[in-house]
């Protein structure tokens, strides 16, 4: 499929896709300071969702036999639905937490999207070898505060030979961080989040970004565990942005140049073999793995 037709067919799925999803309850407690209405929070991450579903397209379009998808942090299942009505088989993972609530569970079904509960630091994920051709992890591996070695192990295993890890997150080095560095801040997670998630009758449960990338950094994680780099780019909400004055322009022209300052980034890793490289794990990493 081409670019334009990629991208058409993604726009439309994800947009009906959201229009489902407005009239449903996204938010834990609306008493809660700070909730954002779910219309608003759909609309604004929409670009990054079209842009994923049409990547999908592009690198493994739907086939004659079925197109097993895992998405790995479903949250809202806005790409998880989309790809379903495009002809793909799909399966959400988020935490038990949110994924096994009983609405989400039925919501998920009406769209035969497939729900299981996965807590990505117990590093085994409960399914068989293989049984997957397209594992989607966006705006994930930046919340974890264990190292993502074993689990990106974990995806290589139940990845077909030839099958596309989709990987999106911030990127680390975008220019907002490096500005931030030259001011004599700090990148990366604001203290106040700490007393937010402890906070008395609070609702946060993931929170922050522990550690961000940058791209390098995420082909030295994926390329001796098997993976292949088939494409990685930089993105931002700037280059969907027409017009604007002086100050736009110009940042649209910086991106132009250096786009490994944009906000975030994009890694489609192929998994070429089953990687045989063994890892110890530490007590104070698991309480019962020894290896994997």
């Amino acid at each position: 499929m081409g670019d334009l037709g990629a991208r058409d067919a993604a726009s439309a799925a994800v947009d009906s896709a959201i229009h489902e999803l407005g009239t449903f309850d996204l938010i834990v407690d609306e008493s809660e300071e700070g909730s954002v209405p779910p219309s608003t929070y759909l609309a604004r991450h929409r670009h990054e969702y079209v842009r994923t579903v049409a990547d999908i397209l592009r690198h493994r379009p739907p086939r004659a036999g079925p197109v097993r998808v895992l998405e790995l942090g479903a949250f809202f299942g806005t790409v998880c639905i989309a790809l379903n009505s495009l002809g793909y088989e799909v399966t959400a993972a988020d935490i038990p937490e949110y994924i096994e609530m009983p609405e989400q569970v039925a919501r998920y079904a009406r769209h035969g999207v497939k729900t299981q509960g996965v807590r990505l630091q117990d590093f085994r994920m409960p399914f068989e070898d293989e049984s997957f051709d397209v594992v989607i992890m966006c705006e994930v591996l930046e919340h974890l505060n264990f190292n993502p070695l074993p689990l990106l192990k974990e995806i290589n295993r139940i990845l077909v030979p030839g099958g596309i890890f989709y990987l999106s997150l911030p990127n680390y080095a975008n220019i907002r961080n490096r500005l931030k560095v030259l001011k004599g801040g700090a990148p990366g997670i604001d203290p106040g989040f700490f007393y937010e998630q402890l906070r008395p009758g609070g609702q946060m449960i993931v929170y922050g970004h522990w550690r961000e990338y940058t791209g390098p950094e995420v082909r030295a994680l994926l390329e001796p565990l098997g993976f292949r780099i088939e494409r990685q780019y930089y993105f931002g909400l700037s280059e969907l942005q027409k017009g604007g004055g002086l100050k736009k322009r110009l940042a649209r022209a910086l991106y132009s140049r250096f786009p490994e300052l944009k906000e975030n980034q994009t890694t489609i890793a192929i998994r070429e073999k089953r990687t045989d490289l063994p890892f110890r794990i530490p007590a104070t990493v698991h309480p019962e793995l020894t290896t994997i």
